[in-house]
């Protein structure tokens, strides 16, 4: 029997021999067209001959089609999806082999209108005629019933299905990874009935406990005995509260182990379904850490105050200070019962307002660069005293917004150094007057003894007689005694340069600079900054007497040198001095012509008055003294006393010198 490939045709089921009558005014067709609008049935019939298809009205609602419609069959075919075409072609085209001839069935996909898809069961019935050997498809009908609520709801229950399956393999998990954590930090978990007379453990609970690892079952009389009474009544305290109120269960407690040693215990617990559940972990080294700690804060609070340290924590966002010991009050002369200091009154009552500003300087730097914060400033205390205080601290927190530090009472430090600056200072104006008094002498007395010496050889010299080797001596006595001379009085210049009263340092340096090259040969160039004659004299005399012993001592031990360059200036709060040579300096380094007893004491005390540094370094190609003072200590020193000294030189006028020399 030959069928045709592209003709589907579904019939409907086979019907028995029955009818439908009973029902007043309604014939069969009718009655049964009733049945199928209540069941929401649809049919369709293809007339396989002219390839032709008709929906019924059920139907056409079905697939929102307008009722009556009717296609060609390959347009039809276009309502079946395109996944689930080729299927229920195939089963209609086996349908002719099937037990009831032509019939078949199977759930598809069919498309509305509007591209929405229903699900949809169809049972189909093919007519056939004989034609020759085979059974050639002529007419075909079926039925269409709506199940896409039934096919969602069952792959709704498909999936909460997979969706339980997976839950319970995920609780599985969960579950093996719980215990592999428990066991892994050593946590062991107990259930007990709500009397907590007894309660089962598991393998790990057994070893905290220190029980062999099978036991599953613990007295809690036998457990009480190895707790200490002190922990038992807080426990008691809290295992009534959840029982009665439901609250929170978490209690600490010692166990006194099998081997008499002692093990910190933490627990918790809670209700459910009428039984208690709960874990406890070992915490022992928890327990002796903190108890280092504590002691560690008691030696602290002990060094700190026998050393007299007061120790502070601050936050800097919420302005909160916490004092964290009794030094902290004795060095602001505060009682505890008024509390510590907020940063905004710190700096508002306490801090001296000259040291105000580099304070806040050291703050804002400490804290954006995350590093530590020195600082030294002067307090002005409630009973009217003055106390230098050194704070070491360092900023906390992603944000530094927390300074913990120390603060210490530095003032009798800062007098001695006070006293020690003082000292120095009269060192220094000793050794000046102790210079001029020396260059005085060389100048008013041994010159002129020199003096003498030469117009009585010359006398005594005779004009004739003299073999050609006495006259070469006396040539040469004459010629070393000028040079002695010559030499005395460079060095009598030397240590007595000219004074800062009339023209100012700039003028000083120049003309000392110009006397020094005539007498010495050594081509000297000076640079310098017209702005230095505005500093203070104090501090004039002192860039004059360094720069006057740093070209002494090339004039007296640079060999070789042949030139020396003198350079001053000043960088905001800094001055600078820098004095070179090019004389035969060592390669190792070392301090060359300036070794102590030639003048180096001498200018390190000068620089060390500014708060100074003093570096030298010889090379083969010279010495190099660089000399860096800063101004903000001088600042810091004329503001609390008046400059009112006015230091008396000994020395005579600089023209009357260069006249008698």
């Amino acid at each position: 029997m030959t069928k045709s490939p592209d003709a589907i045709h579904l019939m409907a089921v086979r019907s028995a021999r029955w009818s439908l009558a009973g029902i007043p005014g309604y014939g069969p067709e009718e009655l049964l067209r009733l049945a199928l609008q209540a069941a929401r049935v649809g049919i369709f019939e293809t007339d396989l001959k002219l390839r032709r298809t008709r929906f019924s009205p059920e139907l056409c609602e079905l697939l929102g089609l307008p009722i009556g419609t009717e296609m060609a069959s390959d347009e039809a075919w276009q309502v079946v999806h395109e996944t689930d075409r080729p299927k229920m072609r195939a089963a209609a085209k086996a349908a002719v082999n099937s037990a009831d001839q032509g019939a078949w069935s199977g759930v598809y996909r069919l498309l509305q209108a509007d591209g929405t898809i229903r699900w949809a069961l169809i049972h189909g019935k093919r007519i056939y005629r004989q034609a020759g050997g085979d059974f050639e498809p002529v007419w075909g009908v079926g039925a269409v019933v709506d199940v896409t609520d039934l096919k969602e709801q069952k792959e709704a229950l498909r999936e909460s299905r997979r969706r339980l399956r997976e839950s319970e393999r995920q609780c599985r998990e969960s579950e093996q990874r719980l215990r592999f954590a428990l066991d892994a930090a050593q946590i062991g978990t107990f259930e007990a009935n709500l009397s907590g007379t007894e309660a089962m453990v598991d393998a790990q609970e057994a070893r905290l406990l220190g029980l062999p690892n099978a036991t599953r079952a613990v007295s809690a009389d036998e457990l009480r005995k190895r707790i200490p009474l002190e922990d038992q009544i807080i426990g008691d305290l809290k295992l009534e509260r959840l029982t009665e109120r439901g609250d929170a269960f978490h209690h600490e407690f010692r166990l006194r182990m099998p081997d008499q040693s002692v093990r910190w215990l933490s627990g918790y617990a809670d209700i459910r379904a009428n039984r208690i559940f709960g874990v406890n972990f070992d915490i022992t080294e928890r327990k002796l850490a903190e108890k280092r700690l504590l002691e560690s804060e008691e030696r602290l609070r002990t060094a700190t105050s026998s050393a007299e340290l007061g120790v502070f924590e601050w936050d800097v966002e919420a302005d909160r200070a916490v004092w964290e010991s009794d030094g902290m009050y004795a060095i602001f002369g505060r009682e505890r019962a008024h509390g510590p200091l907020t940063g905004q009154q710190l700096i508002r009552t306490y801090i001296h307002p000259h040291d105000e500003p580099e304070f806040h300087a050291a703050i804002r730097l400490a804290r954006e660069s995350g590093g530590r914060l020195r600082t030294t400033v002067r307090i002005r205390r409630a009973d009217g005293t003055q106390r230098w205080v050194q704070i070491d601290a360092k900023f906390q927190g992603e944000t530094a917004s927390r300074l913990l530090g120390v603060v210490v009472d530095i003032t009798e430090r800062k007098q001695l150094e006070e006293r020690a600056l003082t000292l120095s200072k009269k060192l220094v104006t000793i050794q000046e007057h102790e210079r001029q008094q020396i260059a005085k002498e060389l100048h008013d007395s041994t010159a002129q003894h020199l003096v003498a010496v030469n117009l009585n050889l010359m006398h005594l010299r005779p004009n004739e007689g003299l073999s050609s080797s006495a006259a070469q001596v006396w040539d040469e006595t004459m010629a070393t005694l000028e040079e002695a001379l010559a030499e005395l009085r460079a060095f009598s210049y030397l240590m007595h340069p000219p004074a800062l009263e009339g023209a100012g340092l700039c003028s000083a340096l120049r003309h000392y600079v110009d006397g020094y090259s005539r007498r010495s040969g050594l081509l000297v160039k000076l640079r310098i900054n017209p702005t230095l004659d505005q500093l203070p004299y104090h501090l004039q005399r002192t860039l004059l007497r360094i720069v006057q012993e740093a070209l002494l001592n090339v004039y007296r031990h640079a060999e070789g040198a042949s030139r020396a360059l003198v350079v001053l200036r000043r960088v905001r709060d800094k001055l600078y001095l820098v004095v070179s040579d090019n004389g035969r300096g060592t390669t190792d380094g070392a301090e060359s012509a300036f070794n102590p007893g030639r003048g180096l004491a001498g200018m390190t005390a000068r620089v060390q008055q500014y708060n100074g540094q003093l570096r030298i370094r010889s090379v083969a190609r010279g010495t190099r003294l660089h000399a860096e003072m800063s101004l903000r200590e001088h600042q810091s020193r004329t503001a609390l006393r008046s400059e009112t000294e006015k230091p008396v030189d000994h020395a005579k006028p600089a023209g009357e010198e260069l006249k008698s020399v």
